[in-house]
C-alpha cells in the first residue's frame, strides 16, 4: 500500500468504525425497547460471550480477523450493559 493510501486508511478507519460503533449501539436500544428485560440481557450477555470467544480464538490460531469490528462490538455492548446495570461474566 502507498503511503497516500496508508495515509487515507489511517484518516478515514478511525471515522467509520465510530460510525459502526454508534450503529451498533442503535440496534441494542431498539432492542431493549422492543423485548423484554430478560430478552435484553441476555442478548448483551450473548453478544459479548461470542464475540470474546471469537477474539480469543483468533488470536490462539493466529487467524486474520478485522480486530476493529470485534472491538467495537465488545465495546457497544459493555457500555449498554454498564449503563443498564447488567452483568456481562
Amino acid at each position: 500500500m502507498s503511503k497516500i493510501q496508508e495515509l487515507i486508511v489511517g484518516a478515514v478507519l478511525p471515522a467509520i468504525k465510530t460510525i459502526g460503533k454508534v450503529e451498533m449501539e442503535h440496534v441494542l436500544s431498539g432492542i431493549k425497547q422492543s423485548h423484554s428485560p430478560e430478552i435484553y440481557r441476555n442478548t448483551l450477555q450473548g453478544l459479548h460471550s461470542d464475540f470474546s470467544l471469537l477474539k480469543a480464538a483468533a488470536l490462539k490460531t493466529s487467524s486474520s480477523i478485522d480486530d476493529g469490528i470485534v472491538d467495537l462490538v465488545l465495546e457497544a455492548v459493555q457500555q449498554s450493559a454498564q449503563a443498564d446495570g447488567i452483568v456481562l461474566s
